[in-house]
């Protein structure tokens, strides 16, 4: 009887196995095109705007270039484990909580991404309905939602190329119309940067929250950065060199693509807070553009239904797609993974907490903020970027820990989660270093004591034997 059979337990699927030389096509400007299209959605702007009178513009814009700088940074550090080993989050998770344990986190990472994507649905039908009043005066907000939703789930379905390809499109059409609708809005309502950045804030929100706020929108895809880098073209030599050598190309498309973009939307949305006092993109747009000009105001929705669209596809649809795969290995492919990510994201309908956007954000901080300072203290203080992945896809293999659940990571979680969730200013920060303070010396000390680990315990392997062990192929 196989391990498998034994613990009734499988690992293994085409999905979630390690990623050979002929599937790492994606170039350092491809990647730089997906992450700006991944960054340029309306959370952003929303937030931006919500955030506003409390905190000045300047304060919001310095919120919002330290939180997205930093998880430009932890994107980069947890993407080297695609690089490195070509293996998505829902595998590389199992080291740190075990082969069932890996789906508490899995879970966590899950919820915001189809929140995620059931807000932004809406938030593209809600676009796309107001061009069909505006073009045929007939409206249908429940059946846009449906359709533009089936549309993102069949392009997600296809795979990652197919969505790298949507995103080169996506990407510079963003950016121009971005900019844009920026300079409309000021013109619309006699505004210049220097009016805007002379305002002062009222107060009510400290810059730790704000942080935190502007940390919550894609510190999720800190996470799972590596459903994304293992796509990238490396080269040997670059692996067997220094870190920097391997993540520079995921660094500068992490940096530029993600900070730069939020940067510009976040402005967006505050210079529209101010303006209109409405947080809602939509009814911005029309209010600003109106009815004397249809053709630009078709223009601006389209947009917003490429934003959601292009955010969607990449952040919240495909990751939630790999977890539920990872649940059911040998029964679910990407294809009904992704139809079950995006059902449920509409299902739980999102769009009735649009009110509370900077608070959701906070609480998505707490919530992926310890399993982040577990995954960064595994990964680069314990393991020393040295992992066994052929044990990874074992089942009973050197991950099982206690009845397959690492008790150091749950440990590790709670007290991080709880301060995070009661003390939100700088509660990322807290959360993060409060779980490698617990989880470094509960496996060192005490777990790897009875579960051996040897890339803990034994000098770490180099580059080039690591890659000839796990038998993982990469193109020059």
């Amino acid at each position: 009887m196989s391990q498998e059979q034994e613990t009734g337990m499988s690992l293994k699927s085409k999905e979630l196995m390690p990623t050979g030389a002929e599937q790492r096509s994606m170039s350092n400007m491809a990647f730089l095109m997906l992450w700006i299209g991944i960054a340029v959605q309306l959370v952003t702007f929303i937030a931006g705007a919500q955030l506003y009178p409390a905190l000045s513009p300047a304060e919001i814009l310095l919120t919002c270039l330290i939180g997205n700088f930093v998880v430009a940074i932890l994107l980069t550090l947890m993407g080297d484990i695609g690089i490195r080993y070509g293996i998505p989050y829902a595998v590389y998770i199992r080291a740190c909580f075990g082969y069932l344990g890996t789906h508490i986190p899995a879970a966590i990472r899950a919820i915001p991404a189809v929140f995620w994507f059931g807000f932004q649905t809406w938030m593209g039908a809600f676009a796309l309905n107001t061009i069909m009043k505006v073009l045929t005066g007939y409206s249908n907000l429940t059946l846009l939602i449906i359709v533009f939703g089936a549309l993102q789930i069949i392009n997600t379905a296809m795979g990652m190329d197919a969505i790298s390809k949507f995103e080169w499109l996506a990407s510079p059409s963003l950016l121009i119309i971005g900019v844009a609708m920026q300079i409309m809005v000021m013109n619309a309502h006699h505004l210049t940067l220097g009016s805007i950045f002379s305002m002062h804030g009222k107060g009510g929100i400290s810059i730790g929250f704000a942080i935190a706020v502007q940390m919550g929108t894609y510190i999720t895809m800190a996470l799972n950065a590596p459903d994304f880098t293992r796509f990238l073209k490396v080269s040997p030599n670059n692996l067997g060199g220094s870190w920097w050598q391997a993540n520079k190309g995921s660094f500068f498309g992490h940096s530029i693509g993600l900070v730069a973009s939020m940067l510009l939307f976040t402005l967006i949305g505050l210079t529209s807070g101010i303006a209109t006092g409405n947080w809602n993109p939509v009814e911005v747009i029309v209010q600003t553009v109106g009815q004397n000009s249809p053709l630009l105001l078709l223009v601006c929705l389209a947009f917003i239904i490429l934003a959601q669209w292009s955010t969607n596809i990449s952040a919240n649809l495909l990751p939630p797609a790999y977890i539920i795969i990872n649940f059911f290995p040998r029964k679910i492919n990407l294809v009904t993974a992704s139809i079950i990510a995006g059902v449920i994201g509409l299902l739980i309908q999102p769009w009735n907490y649009s009110d509370q956007i900077p608070t959701i954000l906070v609480i998505i901080t707490a919530l992926l903020g310890p399993i982040a300072g577990i995954m960064f203290c595994d990964y680069y203080l314990l393991r020393k970027r040295q992992l066994n992945v052929e044990e990874l896809y074992k089942a009973g293999g050197q991950y099982r820990y206690w009845k397959n659940i690492n008790p150091a990571a749950l440990l590790a979680y709670l007290p991080a989660f709880l301060l995070g969730f009661f003390f939100p200013d700088y509660g990322f920060i807290n959360s993060f270093v409060v779980s490698i303070v617990v989880y470094y010396p509960a496996m060192k000390y005490w777990i790897v004591k009875i579960y051996p680990q040897p890339e803990i315990s034994e000098p770490p392997l180099t580059s080039e034997k690591i890659t000839k062990e796990e038998g993982i192929e990469y193109e020059n």
